[in-house]
């Protein structure tokens, strides 16, 4: 199987054929900046997406990667596009306690208003994360804040 992916990636690279989204979310996993640059260059869209509706966004708010993250909102990524699950980038970055991706996604103006599986943001980091508990406060405070400045408060 592994064969037949790299055959494959290797016949879209000498083609010219744009990146999968499991070609892209590889990229991202791993950091590689510049192939994911080069796939936007190409015509790649921001906002591609898989079955389940995980955008490349998703992906780098998962992993943490704001350098992926800024490329991808700077080339058009909805920041607020929903997955399935009812989860957004910002919902995710927040659940894996990615701050710096978390306080990216509040600069480029991302909706902190989604639940999660059905739960609010607050209730879905505090009791399904698995962080520890001062980085949840840390979290929780930033959103916080965010919603204040913005008339909005945050409910548990």
């Amino acid at each position: 199987m592994k064969v037949r992916r790299a055959a494959a990636r290797k016949r879209r690279q000498r083609t010219g054929t744009l990146m999968t989204f499991d070609d892209a979310r590889r990229a991202i996993k791993t950091a590689n900046l510049l192939s994911i640059r080069l796939a936007l260059d190409g015509g790649m869209s921001p906002n591609l997406s898989n079955k389940f509706s995980w955008t490349l966004l998703m992906i780098a708010a998962v992993v943490g990667n704001t350098k992926i993250g800024e490329l991808l909102i700077e080339r058009g990524a909805n920041p607020d596009k929903m997955n399935d699950f009812g989860e957004t980038a910002f919902s995710l970055a927040a659940h894996a306690g990615h701050m710096p991706f978390v306080e990216l996604l509040l600069t480029k103006g991302a909706s902190t208003e989604c639940q999660p599986r059905g739960h609010s943001l607050g209730d879905w980091v505090t009791n399904t994360s698995g962080l520890p508990p001062d980085k949840i406060a840390a979290i929780l405070a930033t959103i916080e804040k965010h919603r204040r400045r913005n008339g909005r408060r945050l409910t548990r």
